[in-house]
């Protein structure tokens, strides 16, 4: 039986090409779509899942709230929580820290290279991350100072084919490190990766006792069977415990007083998994992803599947006329309804079957140029993976009978007797009428939301770079790591300034659209409860011509003013925050580890706001200081005059290795670089795009198939319209009036639902674009004209032909 079912739907794949190649090409498609994204959600959802631990593993962060309303929500915490958890919570199994002290200049032989994942761990970091080891034991790898574990490529970048344990590397010309370990290179799906781990007992720092210096990742394990919910009750006695000793050592004020302020301060837990998709703290190890662009590109993927699947439902009853007969035959010589249902889904299935070899050929081409627009490097293994060809096959099972269903149904209920004695559909046809207007309609509607986020992230995109950001981010060259070379960085500017392309040039410790560091701070004469946090960079006296950024009030640091040593200058945020009226002559205290550390600055100047981080980020209280005695900036920003960029970019190269020697010159364009803020909304830009673009080709594959069913069914009508004098225009109205009118149905549908998506991402910003209308009725426009388009070969072919034709062809 089941072969006479594939031999049928071999014999009706063969006599109807068109009908089969709309059907099995669209199918085709929207799977092929569906794959790859499940590819690329497959491996957002993957991430850190590898490590044996990794359902029992969670990052301590802190949230808190300063009695000014500025939010603290950090990854990272301070050096004695890791020991006080261990020591006085039995239900953690484990516990681990990391940092980052800089990035050094690692050098073996004549091999010299400046390393930025170059992080320091606990001992007891591979008991938490199980990486597997090549050479060295993981457990004491990391037990003694000045040593270090190298991952697999690493250590063939510095060694080649040689045993690397027990040879030493260089670090910055001060320090040597004593390889103990070699691990396999960090998967791609990891939120942390990193080339060197040294000792983290190499450093003083890390036995800082003082509770109120945060930075260190702080990762814990707990027990089998502990609740994470039970202990993260119980870390509010940490905080009364060591947090409010601190406060009032440093500030003056006890923790209860605090939170009588308003304030708050709290560590609570992250698991592992979640880090990558959820996780969106200060400091955080690296950029992450977003559990909301997940959602969206499996929403799409959905989406476009189900327009393929619509497509099939649509061309199957509009065509079930073609079929009626051979139903009606066969139920009269004995066949059930239930025979006839399995008949046609086997058809359908079979269809299914023939889409996805074909989108399994279609992925192999296309993800080369789905990794290009995605940032990702996946990979489909349909033999590695004992998975994928299982998964394939209930894939085209799934789809056949979703796109199968109700077509075998709705074939299968014809009643004989009616079928052979006149029309096959008899009272069917009008439930089969409405049944296919509703699914082109929804077909639309979805393609419709699909166009109409396309052009509202393009258009925040758009605003997102043309914003006026409060200083030029265009013509500056940024050379990284200059504090690699020490002291020389100083000629190294110098030298700069005197080239004729060179406007002008700066040095800063931190960079804007990258971590700032944050220190508390109080007018002098307030009370610890007035404390603020204030984001802040230490430059030298050109950072505000070469930004050009504009002051509001006061001057800048200037090298006629010995005073300004201690000087500082705020963002009129910072002065807000403050409640500061006549803010220039003002002291700002820093806060240290007691009050007697705390440091005294004199406000010389107001800067006007500048979004120095991404536009997700409302501008936040900001300052700037000139570089303490013995301190050297890791950014050398330079201006360039326009024209010959590449030429003045050798010219600093040139200049950059007279004073750094053989050391790596490392740049960026900074307009470049501070792009990367929105990177997860360019790649979401472009998926829509094509995605939309693809959408509305099946939707429109559909359309053709049902345009040209149409024209036919209706041939003999247009042929005595024409014989009683209606215009080629009259007709060509009349056949696309009907599919216009599904189109502006889908519009009124898509609009609403496109709105209510598109401004909850569009909360995600700060500072926004507003969403017009326009958007919304260009992209029902835009659906229209391709439906029309789309429909117009059939139409205008059926509207000039031969009306005595027309009426011979029944």
């Amino acid at each position: 039986m089941f072969t006479n079912y594939l031999k049928i739907a071999f014999r009706n794949i063969i006599r109807k090409k068109g009908y089969s190649f709309i059907n099995i090409a669209g199918l085709a498609i929207g799977i092929c779509c569906c794959i790859l994204i499940l590819l690329y959600v497959q491996d957002e959802l993957s991430y850190d899942r590898q490590y044996e631990k990794a359902n029992r593993t969670y990052r301590v962060f802190i949230r808190g709230v300063l009695a000014g309303g500025a939010e603290m929500n950090m990854a990272i915490t301070t050096a004695p929580l890791a020991h006080t958890l261990l020591q006085e919570y039995p239900e953690v199994e484990q516990v681990t820290r990391f940092r980052n002290f800089g990035f050094p200049v690692v050098r073996y032989q004549d091999k010299v290279f400046s390393e930025e994942k170059f992080f320091w761990a606990d001992s007891t970091f591979f008991e938490v991350f199980t990486l597997k080891f090549l050479r060295g034991n993981p457990k004491t790898a990391l037990t003694q100072p000045n040593t270090v574990v190298l991952t697999r490529s690493t250590a063939e970048k510095y060694f080649g084919g040689e045993d690397p344990i027990g040879k030493s590397l260089n670090t910055d010309n001060r320090r040597d490190y004593l390889v103990t370990g070699v691990v396999e290179d960090v998967p791609h799906n990891s939120h942390l990766h990193f080339d060197f781990l040294g000792s983290l007992a190499s450093y003083d720092d890390s036995r800082n006792p003082f509770w109120l210096s945060n930075n260190y990742y702080t990762y814990l394990v707990l027990r089998q069977g502990e609740s994470p919910e039970e202990l993260e009750g119980k870390l509010d006695d940490v905080v009364r415990k060591y947090i409010g000793p601190a406060l009032l050592q440093i500030a003056g004020i006890n923790y209860d007083q605090m939170v009588e302020a308003g304030g708050s301060y709290g560590f609570f837990l992250q698991p592992l998994t979640a880090i990558h998709l959820y996780s969106d703290l200060d400091y955080e190890i690296e950029p992450n992803g977003d559990a909301r662009y997940v959602t969206i590109f499996a929403v799409i993927a959905l989406a476009i599947l189900l327009i393929a699947c619509v497509n099939f439902m649509n061309l199957a009853t509009a065509r079930s006329s073609s079929r009626a007969r051979e139903v009606g035959i066969r139920k009269t010589v004995g066949s059930s309804r239930m025979q006839l249902v399995r008949q046609f889904l086997a058809e359908t299935i079979f269809m299914s079957m023939l889409a996805v070899a074909l989108a399994a050929l279609l992925v192999e081409f296309v993800l080369p140029l789905f990794n290009a627009l995605t940032r990702k490097n996946l990979d489909i293994h349909y033999f590695d993976n004992i998975t994928t060809l299982p998964v394939l096959l209930g894939l085209a099972l799934l789809v056949g009978l979703v796109a199968g269903s109700y077509p075998a149904f709705f074939l299968a209920a014809f009643k004989p007797i009616a079928v052979l004695k006149a029309s096959p559909l008899g009272s069917g046809a009008s439930r089969s009428s409405f049944l296919r207007t509703g699914l082109v309609v929804s077909q639309f509607a979805i393609s419709i939301v699909l166009i109409t986020g396309t052009l509202v992230v393009h258009k925040q995109l758009q605003y997102i770079q043309n914003k006026k950001l409060g200083f030029n981010k265009e013509q500056i060259l940024v050379v990284q790591k200059t504090d690699d070379i020490g002291e020389r960085v100083h000629g190294f500017v110098h030298e700069l300034r005197q080239h004729a392309s060179v406007v002008n040039v700066s040095n800063s410790t931190h960079l804007f659209g990258r971590p700032f560091n944050s220190n508390g701070h109080l007018v002098a004469g307030a009370s610890g409860e007035e404390t603020h946090i204030l984001w802040e960079m230490s430059v030298d006296y050109d950072f505000l011509d070469t930004y050009e950024i504009e002051m509001a009030d006061g001057r800048f640091l200037s090298r006629e003013f010995l005073t300004d040593s201690s000087a500082i200058v705020i963002n009129e945020t910072a002065v807000k925050a403050f409640g500061l009226t006549d803010p220039v002559g003002k002291v700002l205290v820093e806060l240290g580890r007691t009050q007697d550390e705390a440091i005294n600055h004199t406000i010389i100047g107001v800067m006007k706001d500048v979004h120095f981080e991404s536009l997700h980020q409302r501008i936040r209280p900001m300052s700037v200081k000139l570089f303490r005695r013995g301190m050297l900036g890791r950014y050398v920003s330079v201006r360039l005059t326009p024209g010959n960029i590449e030429n003045t970019r050798a010219l600093i190269e040139e200049t950059w290795h007279k004073f750094a020697g053989p050391q790596a010159f490392e740049s960026v364009f900074f307009d470049q670089d501070f792009a990367r803020l929105y990177d997860n909304e360019k790649t979401t830009g472009r998926v829509l795009t094509v995605f939309a673009a693809l959408a509305i080709f099946i939707a429109c594959l559909g359309l053709l198939g049902l345009a040209s069913f149409t024209a036919e069914q209706r041939t003999k009508e247009i042929g005595i319209r024409k014989v009683l004098g209606a215009s080629v225009p009259n007709v060509v109205f009349l056949l696309s009036g009907e599919f216009a009118k599904w189109v502006l149905a889908a519009s009124v549908l898509a609009w609403p639902i496109a709105w209510y998506m598109l401004n909850g991402w569009l909360d995600n910003f700060a500072y926004r674009t507003a969403l017009e209308p326009g958007n919304f009725v260009l992209a029902g426009l835009a659906a229209l004209v391709i439906a029309l388009l789309t429909v117009s070969y059939q139409t205008i072919r059926v509207a000039i032909a031969n009306p005595v034709k027309a009426l011979r062809c029944e």
